[in-house]
């Protein structure tokens, strides 16, 4: 138990509830068209697990560029600890990684098995972005793979395992949750924002010059979230019930007011790093809870 725990922690298993929400959004949508509920949760421990994977394949790389640099560049704030304090191997690290990959492979290839070429596509998309994104922030990509992975694809591939049909609803209610995804690892470059600098990451923040701009780069995209809700339901293309999700815009502006307080500073400690990040993370986990209540509404107008 304690070996899994470990490996839990060194995979950032608080993360997880960010793929935990963006798949309850699809898994609720699929249990009111019919779902098989049974399948939607296989699902989810392959998005887990590809999830987890995804994270220490990302350590196992930047350590491996530590070291090529004669540990001469700082690392992330409680990155890649468990190597730098010897509580592991490189090697146990990449089997872990390969572990992680084939129990998401194997549910993979269930969902293959059943549904042939639909899944085929998705899990190809998905496995290709997987792949690139840990080099994509230096190229200024990520946030958006992160995005199209976490909501657009995993909306997709979790409602069509569940009922082997699309929805365009759900994709359209994609968008403003990949939105809200794109900001929660957007303010983790925020809170790195003289670090990434430093290692020539090329994130959004970066991209943005100052910490000035990216703080108003971030109301933008805020704000674009709600909007699109708005204009979705004012056009008519999703139910009017989704419009509740708007309320969840207090949270957002709360949270704009603490990451406000670091446009000078940065965090001076890994806790307070950790704090902003859990503060940051609780939006999307609020924002799917009121989507998920829309969706409620909506099934029983």
């Amino acid at each position: 138990m304690k070996k899994i725990l470990f490996w839990l922690n060194c995979a950032r298993a608080y993360s997880l509830p960010m793929s935990i929400t963006a798949w309850l959004i699809p898994f609720t949508y699929g249990i009111f068209h019919g779902g098989d509920v049974i399948y939607g949760i296989i699902a989810l421990v392959g998005v887990m697990s590809a999830h987890l994977g995804g994270n220490l394949f990302d350590d196992y790389l930047d350590y491996k560029r530590y070291l090529k640099k004669g540990k001469n560049i700082p690392l992330q704030k409680g990155k890649c600890l468990y190597l730098i304090e010897n509580k592991t191997t490189e090697r146990n690290v990449l089997y872990a990684v390969i572990i992680y990959f084939l129990i998401a492979i194997s549910i993979g290839c269930l969902f293959i098995y059943l549904y042939k070429l639909p899944i085929i596509i998705i899990m190809a998309i998905t496995g290709v972005m997987c792949l690139v994104y840990p080099r994509s922030s230096y190229y200024g990509f990520g946030e958006l793979i992160i995005g199209s992975v976490f909501s657009p694809l995993l909306f997709c591939g979790v409602y069509y395992v569940m009922t082997g049909t699309f929805s365009t609803v759900l994709m359209l209610l994609s968008v403003p949750f990949a939105i809200m995804t794109i900001t929660l690892l957007y303010i983790h470059s925020f809170m790195d924002f003289n670090y990434d600098r430093v290692d020539c990451k090329r994130t959004l923040c970066t991209l943005s010059k100052t910490k000035e701009n990216a703080y108003n780069l971030l109301i933008f995209m805020i704000f674009t979230a709600y909007f699109y809700i708005f204009a979705l339901v004012a056009i008519k293309l999703i139910p009017v019930a989704y419009i509740i999700v708007c309320i969840t815009l207090y949270w957002a502006l709360k949270l704009c007011k603490t990451v406000q307080q670091y446009i000078d500073k940065e965090p001076a400690t890994e806790e307070e790093f950790m704090d902003v990040f859990a503060k940051a993370q609780s939006l999307p986990v609020i924002f799917a809870l009121f989507l998920i209540f829309g969706c409620l509404l909506d099934y029983f107008q």
